[in-house]
């Protein structure tokens, strides 16, 4: 597969699971999600660094506008979570190689969403998506060492853990490395029990 063979793959636009409505994010979703980092942002900073540059609802409509770009170039594909109409977070697959082919997928939920599983369900939509749709050989899930609840969500779905080492993630900031996890799964082979549709 060539590195332009992605923008001829025609993506379904919703993932639908048990309890969620999974669709790209798209211009208009910025006040939605400022909203949501806004009442996470002290759980969430500790972990995403980029959460310290969110100032304004304008920062997250911008990026927004940035990830439906991505979308249509296939270059990175950035979901919003919806459960029962309000939306719970968000969860993406990023870094898209079309050589090898492979990718990551990063995820996170709005403080009064977490500890319901969200995340987790979203996390195994877009593994099935990865490997399903858009025919993945490689996906990985990265975390901070230190992140536990990140961490159980690769655990749960079948994940490997490939390494544990400094620098796999950016530390913002801060002058030492951080200790960090990645997790890799070579198929969607396990995962028979998380029911996701695509239309």
């Amino acid at each position: 597969m060539d590195q332009f063979s992605g923008l001829l793959l025609d993506l379904p636009l919703s993932i639908k699971t048990q309890r969620l409505v999974i669709r790209p994010v798209m211009p208009g979703d910025g006040k939605e999600i400022f909203a949501a980092i806004e009442k996470t942002r002290e759980t969430l900073g500790k972990w995403l660094p980029w959460v310290h540059k969110v100032r304004s609802w304008e920062d997250t409509e911008k990026t927004a506008r940035e990830f439906y770009a991505g979308f249509i170039l296939r270059e990175k594909l950035n979901f919003a979570l919806f459960h029962k109409g309000h939306y719970v977070g968000s969860c993406g697959i990023n870094g898209l190689n079309w050589d090898v082919p492979s990718a990551h997928i990063g995820y996170w939920c709005r403080a009064s969403a977490q500890g319901k599983g969200f995340c987790r369900e979203g996390a195994a939509a877009l593994t099935l998506y990865a490997f399903q749709v858009l025919g993945l050989k490689r996906l990985t899930i990265l975390c901070d060492d230190r992140n536990h609840k990140s961490a159980a969500i690769p655990e749960a779905l079948g994940y490997e853990l490939e390494t544990r080492a400094l620098g796999l993630l950016a530390n913002e900031g801060a002058g030492d490395l951080t200790l960090s996890r990645r997790y890799v799964r070579f198929s969607s082979k396990g995962l028979e029990d998380w029911n996701a549709t695509w239309c």
